[in-house]
């Protein structure tokens, strides 16, 4: 059996804490055009990291961007596929209170170890969308640099689907 390292469990349960934010988001009524045009049910909008770039103004963002990259792209799994798959890790699709069986989207990590800093300042712009002071080589107090060496997320499974 595979033991992930503490600095792993570490990150995966900042990067939930950061993805949880977006789900406290107010969800707004669509009129009949924008329902008309919503997609994605059909697998024609995929879901997934994408790999940071040179460009790139968060180090946090692209940091973790690289580290949970998959080369591959996510598979649209049935409600029975994503049952089978739940099995195979001792879960069950009961044990999510917001899945009410509709098709999932499966990624694959197999992104190599990546080496990133950041400073928190850089976390908390993730989290809020608001620059921190300190942050980005603007003025202000440091709010502390963090390094993750060789992060591995490989074979990491990640799951995702609309919730109504």
């Amino acid at each position: 059996m595979h033991v992930r390292s503490l600095a792993f469990k570490a990150c995966a349960l900042l990067l939930a804490s950061l993805v949880s934010t977006v789900a406290l988001a107010t969800p707004q009524a669509l009129n009949e055009t924008e329902m008309s045009a919503v997609r994605g049910a059909d697998g024609s909008i995929l879901v997934g990291v994408q790999p940071s770039s040179p460009n790139a103004q968060n180090p946090f963002a692209s940091g973790l961007g690289a580290a949970f990259a998959s080369s591959t792209g996510p598979v649209l799994l049935t409600p029975t596929q994503f049952a089978t798959a739940l099995q195979a890790v001792g879960a069950a699709p009961s044990n999510f209170a917001d899945y009410a069986g509709q098709p999932v989207a499966q990624s694959v990590v197999d992104a190599k170890p990546v080496t990133f800093s950041f400073n928190f300042s850089d976390v908390l712009q993730t989290a809020t969308g608001l620059p921190a002071a300190g942050s980005n080589g603007s003025a202000g107090a440091s709010l502390g640099t963090f390094t993750l060496k060789d992060f591995d997320a490989r074979g990491t499974v990640i799951w995702v689907w609309q919730h109504h």
